[in-house]
Formats: C-alpha cells, structure tokens, sequence
C-alpha cells in the first residue's frame, strides 16, 4: 500500500460535475481522462473535495490492514486519542474507549491532550522569548502544509514546534521503549501525512480517523455504550488541553499573563487562513500569535468527524464536559516527561516554469475569451477566473472543455446550425398546439411568413390530418401524412418536452418521393396492361396458325390419297393388259 496516497479515488464514480475543484481551497486537483485526480505535491489534506464529492468518488486511504498485521504477529501498539473523539462517541469516557481499543487488540491507550500541554509551554516559551515578529502555531498539520507548499515565504513565523500527536508519541516512546509502535486516531487526514513527514522523526507508526475505527468496531461487533470500563486505565491531571479541538483552544491553554505580550488571534476555515496569510506576507502584522485551524470548527469540523453529524455545539459541550471530568486515577506515566519537542520546516512549493503571457491569451482565445468582456469569471470550473482557469490549462491540470458557457455556447450554436441547415421541418408549438417558432425549412416548405404565422394553430397550416398529431399513442414516432389541400406529403413526428409544456413537430418532405413512387407504379401498371395484351395477341395468332395448319393438312392428305389411288388404277391396267 502507498501510504503518501492518502485521499483516493474511485474512478467509476466521478461525474465531471468540478465540484471538488470549486471546492479546493489550493486548486490541488487536475482533471485529466474525464477523471478528477488530486495532486499530492500541492494537496494540503484539509479534505474538503471529500465533504463536497455528490458521488462519494473519494475516500481515505486505510492502514488497518497494516495495523491488524502488526497486532497479528504479537508488536505492541500504543494508541495516542484525539480529545475530540468525545465528539464521534459521545457518553464515551476514556477508559470505555480504552477497554475497546484493547478488545481489538491494541496495548495502551492515552490521551494526545497529554503531549499538548507540552506543547503549550513551547509556545509560552517562543512568546517570553519574543525574537519571532509573529508566531504561527504549528498544531494543525493542514496548515502547516498550506505555508510550506503555498506560502514559503512564511515558513519562519512557524513555531518550530512539532504538533500535540508527535509530541505525546516521543513523549510515550521515551516512557514505554523506542521500538513500540504509536498509532493515532482522530479527526484528521493530515495526521496521515504526519506520520511519513521527516521532519517528525517517524515518531508515529500510522493514523486512523474516527470513522475507520466507527466502521472497526461495527465489523467486530463492539457496542462502546455496553463496553466496560478499563480497570487499569490512567487519567490525565492537567485537563485544560483537552480544548485543543475547539476554536481558540491553543490560546486558552497559554499563560495568561504570557500571552498578554503578543497579539493571539484565532482563525479557522483554509480561506480565512489564506487572508491572513496574505496580510502577514504584506508585512502589515507585527507581533501576533497566531492560531491558525483549516478546518472550520478547529478539529470538531475535521473531515473525519462530519459524517457522524453531531453538530458544531454539541460537540463543543461533549469537549467541555470532558475538560470539566475529575481524575478519578493516578495520572498516566508520559504526563510530564520532557523530550525534545522541536521540528524543522521546508520549502515544499512547486517550483515549476509558469506560463507566460502569450501562453495565457492563446489559451483564453482557445476557449472563446477573445477579449476581457468575454471573460465571465463564472467559476463554474472550479477555478476563480478564465485567467486562472487558462493557467491550470497550460500546466496540465485542466481543460478548454472544463469552461461551461464555452461549452453552452458552442453547443448551442452547433444547434442553432444543424437546424437552421437540416432540410427538415420543425417547428415549437406551445401546450396548445400553437405555433412558437420554425425554422426556415418549415417557412419553405410550408409556406410560412415569421409574422403571420407564430401564435397561429398548427392546423391553419396542416389541415386535415394534422389532428393526428394529437394522438399521444403516436408521439415520438414518425407517421407518414398526406395533405392534399397544400400538396404535401410527410413524415412527420411530434416530441413532447418540459412535461408537455412544448412540443417540437418534425416534418421531414417525402413528396417528390411518393409522387415518383406514384408515377412509378402507374408505369408498372400500365406496362402489365400492355403485355397481357401482347399476350393475349400472340396466343390468338398461335390458334389462327395452328387451324390454318390443320386445314392445309387434312386438305393434302385427301389429294395425296387421290393420287394414290390413281396410280394404282394406272398400275392395274398395265398389269391386266
């Protein structure tokens, strides 16, 4: 399994709808071969195309399989939980969630909250030391990802710190032996990507998100809600970093009085964090921390966290009500310890040649954009302008095609040609069978003058038979009429749409045919006329010479009978004598 393919896709599934590139904060998504395919070097994992996919084309990449091998061949594996899993299992305490995780085979189980108090004195440390002019907390994996590979230039406001998950995994292989293996679970994709990045040490084996563990226990039958307590279970003393998840969670865990001496704002949604962004790389921030959450909501609103659909509040109050739980038992061994926190960051942007100019205006005339009026910034791409849309254009990640009023446009001028050309007849009649429009096949064939004719009845122009038309049993099929009274003869079809709001008449002129085929089979007929009359003529003839024969013959015989017998006569006498 590749595990650096972290979203996937699957193909028979995406409709060309571009809902996933509107959506992509970062435009990290191309389409190519009619298939929408996420570019792993740009992605910043905040898993928006995931919420936003109709057809359900995209889903995360699973390390169970990995996992349950290792739990198979008898490796210890050491859960590091999210805080916000009281969001996805709500009435779920930590020793319920512990004794599960262990019937499936894990070793221990803690809390991440654990490594985020740590965390949270390195942020208090960076603010008393206040040589950064603005300091980014680094506990969002997605927004760490946005500044290296969108924003490098603002790689050193990042507090070199690592996040809460890697902290508490150093923190846990420091207490428990480096050769255990630390799995986290939680709300985040990003996480995943955390666990193969080299600046974090390979401190975590692998992550899963609350829904994989939902579907886990579902498989095996585990009911949480009847699962009893973990008897051995420890539990955190210090409970204020359990707000991690929330909005503003950072900040409420720092020192006060510290945190009087920088500017703390809270800003959540990848968009929001864009603006800021922007305003930092403008220089017009000086001072401030930042906490900066990609999802909207911090991590209640994580990807891996909206299926179960518990709403923004009360995930929040299931939070708060498990800051406000009393420790009932000694706290867990890591609480406390030190390790080396610290992490590097890098400039992962795409440094790849840009289209130039000349580049940009022929792709935009390719796609009808011949001038700036033309250019509708719609959207409906997914890209933000025709400008930005000729820009994936050239670097592969799009399409001309991609561009629906392009696309509207050529269609409906294609259309406009066919039937503006097509030697048939058509014309639109309203619910009443009265004539809106036809084309200048129908004014020709039809003998049609624009004004005189629309809003009339289709039968003031095909008289007779016309009411036909009106047969429903004959709708969409083309029949074959004659209207004498105008000297036409047609196939003709009538197509309802919009709910027989409309009606389209096809007439398709077989006139001149079916007088050839007329004239046609009067010359067959009279050409039978002629030869049984020939036939009858000869057979005639024949009867006249086969009696003329007769009588010639009968009438010879006699003569030769006659001779005969006189020159026998003769013969006798000449004997006698």
């Amino acid at each position: 399994m590749n595990r650096t393919e972290i979203i996937k896709l699957k193909e028979a599934n995406c409709k060309n709808c571009y809902r996933c590139i509107r959506h992509c904060p970062v435009k990290s998504i191309a389409f190519r071969n009619e298939q929408a395919e996420i570019i792993s070097k740009s992605c910043i994992l905040c898993g928006q195309c995931l919420l936003e996919c109709p057809q359900n084309a995209k889903y995360i990449n699973s390390e169970r399989d990995t996992i349950q091998t290792c739990i198979a061949r008898g490796e210890k594996l050491y859960v590091s939980l999210a805080p916000s899993f009281t969001a996805a299992f709500p009435g779920i305490s930590v020793a319920q969630m512990s004794q599960a995780l262990k019937q499936l085979g894990f070793a221990h189980v803690e809390e991440t909250a654990i490594g985020a108090e740590r965390v949270t004195r390195e942020y208090e440390s960076l603010i008393e030391d206040g040589s950064m002019p603005n300091i980014i907390a680094t506990a969002c994996p997605s927004t760490v990802l946005l500044i290296e590979r969108h924003f490098p230039d603002l790689i050193p406001f990042l507090a070199p710190v690592v996040s809460p998950m890697v902290a508490h995994a150093r923190m846990m292989r420091e207490i428990y032996g480096p050769r255990i293996k630390i799995v986290f679970i939680g709300p985040c994709i990003a996480k995943k990507h955390e666990t193969i990045d080299p600046g974090n040490g390979s401190a975590v084996f692998a992550a899963m998100t609350f829904e994989q563990l939902a579907d886990w226990f579902a498989e095996v039958q585990i009911d949480l809600s009847t699962c009893p307590e973990d008897e051995s279970q420890r539990m955190i003393h210090n409970t204020l970093p359990r707000f991690y998840p929330v909005p503003g969670g950072i900040i409420r865990n720092l020192n006060q009085t510290t945190r009087r001496k920088y500017t703390c704002s809270v800003v959540d949604g990848v968009d929001r964090c864009q603006e800021i962004l922007e305003t930092l790389r403008e220089g017009q921030l000086h001072h401030h921390f930042l906490e900066l959450n990609a999802c909207a909501g911090s991590c209640l609103g994580g990807p891996a966290l909206k299926s179960f659909k518990r709403g923004f509040l009360p995930s929040r109050q299931t939070i708060v009500d498990h800051v406000l739980q009393k420790p009932v038992h000694a706290a867990p061994l890591t609480e406390g310890t030190k390790v080396r926190l610290d992490r590097t960051f890098h400039d992962l942007s795409d440094h790849s040649a840009q289209p130039d100019e000349s580049q940009i205006r022929e792709i935009l005339i390719a796609m009808g954009k011949s001038s700036q009026e033309h250019e509708l910034n719609c959207g409906t791409c997914g890209y933000p302008s025709c400008r930005d849309k000729a820009v994936a254009v050239a670097q592969g990640k799009a399409n001309i095609h991609m561009c629906l009023p392009y696309f509207r446009e050529r269609a409906e001028s294609m259309s406009n040609l066919v039937i503006e050309n097509t030697p048939n007849a058509i014309l639109v009649l309203d619910e009443n069978y009265r004539i809106r429009e036809f084309n200048p096949a129908a004014s020709r064939i039809l003998k049609l003058q624009l004004a005189e004719s629309v809003g009339q009845p289709v039968i003031t122009v095909l008289p007779g038979d016309c009411l036909e038309l009106f047969n429903e049993d004959k709708h969409g099929t083309f029949n074959k009429v004659a209207y004498p009274d105008i000297n036409l003869v047609v196939e003709q079809n009538l197509i309802p749409v919009a709910d027989r709001s409309m009606f389209i008449l096809i007439l398709k002129d077989i006139t001149r045919e079916e007088r050839a085929r007329e004239k046609s089979t009067k010359v067959r007929s009279e050409t039978v006329d002629i030869a049984q009359s020939v036939i009858l003529k000869q057979m005639r003839v024949a009867q006249e010479i086969a009696s003329l024969l007769g009588e010639t013959t009968a009438e010879t015989k006699v003569a030769l009978n006659q001779l005969k017998r006189s020159i026998l006569y003769e013969m006798g006498d000449e004997l006698d004598g």
